[in-house]
């Protein structure tokens, strides 16, 4: 009877796929297999179960050097020759849930294994912080954590090994299932990033020195950043339960909101930056969206009220002076005053290059906290994000993380609203990254090119590949998976 019962499940399964759909589980476990079979360290003196962050489809071999970057993207910011773990949060995600898809462990069992060694393999003994982020990744060839060859001449003392966190949110969690002790360090470790011990009375510099213990002498406090440690500190607080992390998580997290425009309530990136030129000044919609999103997250981990509803009074805000009712687009940046600035652009889904695509990081975070609060306002900044970006083409140049946002922020409006229409867009892009992306068993970085990139947001094209099977197979319900980035 048990057996039967199965057979009905596949059978309406089947029937619920459109007949025409692409077997978008298949792209992705073959992806998982080719990543393990051609994709772990097997270069320099030892060996270990890290995953490549750049491999040559044509021959899948993992070079050491002279892979050009994709326009926009900084030489000094990718894993040529290694891994950088903080490029495959969302990977790591998609694993665990191949796994529980086949029920097949290795895949999860990669994962964990990967997570592991990375705890172990690039914890500075000292600092505690760990060899990931904007500009570190362990080098397969030298079985170090290393800085890309651009940065050797750099005379900055924080940039001789500099330590970041990026736009995707810390996997405290799985770094905690596997050794609490090294995760909490890591978190600690944050406190290098300050110009003081005290993160109520002292800024911060985005950059620290992974491998030495010291208090920043430089102020670059950038609006995401501050987020990012607030989450932290937010999720270091509910594992321990020492309310002093809570209150850092309130100090740090509350810096932008104490300093946004009591008028308008919009928000400048960053409170100093040390270069005539340098940015941050305005109110932008990505650096608006981004802090957000953390905030709101903190608030979420430590149970401040306060911090999310600040987060949602900052995303309509933007909302309020951002939109242009008249073209129905969004403005990249605003003058705190509310007004455009001179030669305003407006925001685009296909960003390239350096941070994620501004539209579609506003899309997925307005959904994420709709899905939790009732708010019409957040609500329909996600909807118009989309409106926005499902009706323009394709640029000529896409790379998978701008395809990944656009599934992943038309399934979950998919999931808020059941409205087909997002699914059917999220089908066209998958089908895009299908014809246009994969290449020899692995997606590349972006159309017409060789090379698979972590660092260009696979991570983000497999997570909503995933997710989009599991909706077209009415499967969405039954997923426990985490599907925000």
């Amino acid at each position: 009877m048990m057996r039967y019962k199965h057979l009905v499940l596949l059978l309406l399964v089947s029937v619920s796929q459109p007949a025409d759909a692409q077997n978008y589980l298949q792209y992705v476990q073959t992806f998982a297999d080719t990543l393990l079979s051609v994709g772990l360290d097997t270069y320099g003196p030892h060996h270990t179960p890290f995953w490549a962050g750049v491999i040559d489809t044509r021959d899948r071999s993992v070079p050491i050097r002279s892979v050009p970057p994709t326009p926009g993207v900084r030489p000094s910011d990718r894993a040529v020759g290694g891994s950088n773990y903080y490029h495959d949060v969302l990977t790591l995600q998609v694993f665990d849930q191949l796994s529980k898809l086949t029920a097949d462990p290795r895949y999860r069992q990669a994962a964990h294994d990967y997570s592991q060694a990375f705890l172990k393999r690039t914890q500075h003994p000292e600092t505690g912080l760990l060899g990931w982020g904007e500009h570190l990744y362990y080098n397969f060839y030298t079985d170090t954590v290393s800085v890309a060859e651009e940065l050797f001449i750099d005379q900055r003392n924080y940039f001789k090994m500099p330590h970041e966190l990026i736009a995707w949110t810390p996997p405290w969690e799985r770094l905690w299932s596997i050794d609490s002790a090294r995760t909490q360090r890591a978190i600690e470790g944050l406190k290098y990033h300050f110009n003081g011990p005290d993160v109520q009375t002292h800024l911060f510099n985005r950059h620290a020195i992974w491998n030495k213990v010291t208090y920043q002498q430089e102020v670059m406090p950038w609006i995401k950043h501050a987020a990012l440690y607030a989450y932290s500190f937010a999720f270091l607080h509910r594992q321990t339960g020492d309310e002093g992390w809570k209150e850092k998580s309130w100090q740090i997290g509350t810096l932008y909101w104490n300093l946004r425009d009591h008028r308008t309530d919009l928000v400048f990136g960053t409170l100093y930056h040390k270069s005539p030129k340098g940015g941050g000044k305005d109110a932008e919609l990505s650096n608006t969206a981004l802090y957000a999103y953390w905030l709101y997250k903190a608030g979420e981990m430590s149970g401040f009220e306060a911090m999310k509803q600040q987060a949602m009074t900052l995303l309509s805000a933007y909302d309020r002076y951002g939109w242009n009712e008249a073209e129905q687009k969004y403005y990249s940046a605003l003058n705190l005053d509310g007004t455009p600035p001179e030669n305003t652009r407006w925001a685009t889904p296909w960003k390239q290059g350096y941070g994620s695509s501004s539209l579609l990081s506003l899309g997925r975070v307005a959904a994420y906290i709709a899905q939790r609060e009732s708010s019409d306002t957040v609500y329909r900044m996600a909807e118009k994000a989309l409106m926005i970006a499902n009706r323009q083409s394709l640029p000529d140049t896409y790379s998978a993380q701008n395809l990944g946002e656009a599934i992943g922020a038309n399934l979950d409006l998919y999931e808020l609203t059941n409205d087909r229409q997002y699914l059917d867009h999220a089908r066209r892009y998958a089908d895009a990254a299908v014809e246009q992306l994969w290449s020899n068993g692995l997606f590349v970085r972006q159309n017409n090119d060789l090379y698979y990139e972590a660092k260009l947001g696979v991570g983000d094209l497999l997570s909503g590949l995933l997710r989009l099977h599991l909706a077209l197979n009415n499967q969405l319900s039954e997923a426990t998976a985490d599907w925000s980035f």
